[in-house]
């Protein structure tokens, strides 16, 4: 009898005990943490020489040790209002990077003309469990001009950024500045100054410091000034040329001529001779062993 009470009582501990461990299971399980993500977008405005208008978009998606790109969705650019259609500027989708560059239409030059500032908007369809995701930027209508100066005898560039105010293009002052030689992947400064500021009167000077810079065949340079990410008029760039560079005359570099750096079939002739008789001594020699073999194994055969 004694025994029976003891294994009832075990059973009983038992069915409690496993009973525990299934509902704290099941809780956890109910309690799965919840990866936050958060969205990082940016549209930036772009202006080429004065005339050329685009956007670029960069979108990604921030967990807690990652960062992934919004690649491959549907994206919308509106200019000023996103409610009507004809403010559309058109349907993309984003590359592997998360980004899309479009060019601004001639077709929005009516509200390019009445409108300043100006709003940008970018909408990303339905993103992950995040909804429908939306940017836009504003800018206030800005140029650059450069020009050049020789004062004390020294070489100096001027650059001016000019505003827009209601009809009027006035000076834009405390703005940031950078002024260069375009080269054929970058900007190569042209002094100590990474950047300038303009003055009360939207002007900034440099001088040119830079001797012997290689140019064309006339020795023209490319100088290039540009406002990069600001916040009222987002990224401004023009270029202006200048005969301050060093003339570079085309050097025949002797393509078609023979040397140890053409290609194969224009190397030197004492090279090919060498190199076509060691091809030659190496099959040769087995060629003629593979002869002796065969004689040797007629012979052997013919004894027998």
């Amino acid at each position: 009898m004694k025994t029976k009470n003891i294994l009832f009582n075990l059973s009983i501990v038992l069915f409690f005990a496993t009973s525990l461990l299934c509902a704290l299971h099941s809780q956890s399980d109910s309690i799965a943490p919840v990866v936050k993500k958060k969205a990082i977008l940016k549209l930036s405005y772009f202006s080429v020489e004065n005339q050329i208008q685009f956007l670029n978009f960069k979108g990604l998606i921030k967990t807690k040790d990652k960062l992934e790109p919004i690649a491959y969705r549907p994206i919308h650019l509106y200019i000023n209002e996103a409610s009507d259609e004809k403010n559309k500027i058109g349907d993309f989708v984003t590359n592997d990077q998360g980004r899309i560059q479009s060019v601004i239409s001639p077709v929005f030059a009516d509200v390019w003309k009445t409108n300043n500032p100006i709003t940008f908007i970018a909408r990303l369809d339905s993103v992950d469990e995040m909804g429908t995701l939306e940017t836009e930027t504003e800018i206030t209508k800005a140029k650059i001009k450069l020009d050049t100066l020789f004062e004390d005898e020294m070489r100096k560039v001027v650059a001016h950024v000019y505003t827009l105010e209601d009809t009027n293009w006035i000076p834009a002052k405390d703005v940031e500045i950078k002024i260069g030689v375009q080269r054929l992947a970058s900007v190569l400064p042209i002094n100590k100054e990474a950047s300038l500021t303009t003055d009360s009167s939207g002007q900034a000077v440099t001088e040119f410091v830079l001797d012997s810079i290689p140019g064309d065949v006339n020795g023209n340079i490319q100088l290039i000034a540009k406002i990069e990410d600001h916040e009222l008029y987002g990224n401004l760039e023009t270029k202006f040329q200048v005969p301050w560079g060093k003339s570079s005359h085309f050097v025949n570099s002797h393509f078609e001529g023979r040397s140890l750096w053409a290609r194969g079939d224009r190397v030197p002739i004492w090279l090919a001779f060498l190199a076509y008789t060691i091809i030659f001594s190496v099959w040769g020699t087995l060629i003629y062993l593979i002869i002796q073999v065969l004689k040797i194994r007629r012979v052997g055969l013919e004894k027998h």
